[in-house]
C-alpha cells in the first residue's frame, strides 16, 4: 500500500480487489431489482441516487473545507450514517439507491486505488481531491495489507 501524494492512504491490492468484490455484488443486485420493475421506479431510484450523490458532495465539501481536525474514525461513522438511514428508512426505493449509490462508490475506490471513506468516493473523483476520512469496511484491511508488504510479506 502506498500513499497518495497528499498524504492520503491508497488501497493494496488485497483493499482493491475486495472493494471490487462487493461494488460488483451491489450493483448486479440494483441491476437485478432494476430490471424487474417499471420505468418509474427506475427513474425515482437514479433520481434518488442523483440525489444521494449531491448530498454527499456537500458533505465533501464541508469536510474537506472545514473538517480538517476532525477525527478520521468519527468523520467516516458521521458520513456513512445517513447512508444507512436512506437504506433503513427509504422503502424499496431508498435500499436500492443506498445499495446503487454505495456499490458504484466502491467500484471507483477499487480502479482509483483510493483508501478514503467508500461513500465520499464518487465526490472524491467529481471534485478532485480526497477527504482525510477512513473507510469504515476497508482501512483495517489496507492497515493490515501495509505491514505485510516489503521484505518476506506481499510483493509491492
Amino acid at each position: 500500500m502506498t500513499t497518495s501524494q497528499t498524504g492520503r492512504p491508497s488501497a493494496g491490492i488485497i483493499g482493491r480487489t475486495l472493494r471490487l468484490m462487493l461494488g460488483m455484488l451491489f450493483v448486479w443486485m440494483t441491476y437485478t431489482v432494476m430490471r424487474s420493475e417499471d420505468a418509474a421506479f427506475n427513474l425515482r431510484i437514479l433520481i434518488a441516487f442523483a440525489g444521494i450523490t449531491v448530498f454527499y458532495g456537500i458533505v465533501h465539501f464541508v469536510v474537506s473545507r472545514y473538517g480538517a481536525r476532525l477525527n478520521r474514525w468519527f468523520g467516516a461513522v458521521l458520513a456513512v450514517a445517513p447512508a444507512v438511514l436512506v437504506f433503513a428508512l427509504g422503502g424499496s426505493l431508498g435500499r436500492v439507491a443506498a445499495v446503487a449509490y454505495i456499490g458504484v462508490s466502491l467500484l471507483l475506490q477499487a480502479m482509483r486505488g483510493d483508501g478514503g471513506c467508500e461513500v465520499l468516493a464518487i465526490p472524491a473523483m467529481i471534485l478532485g481531491r480526497r477527504t482525510h476520512l477512513v473507510c469504515i469496511l476497508f482501512s483495517p484491511v489496507d492497515w493490515v495489507e501495509k505491514h505485510l508488504t516489503g521484505p518476506g510479506g506481499l510483493p509491492g
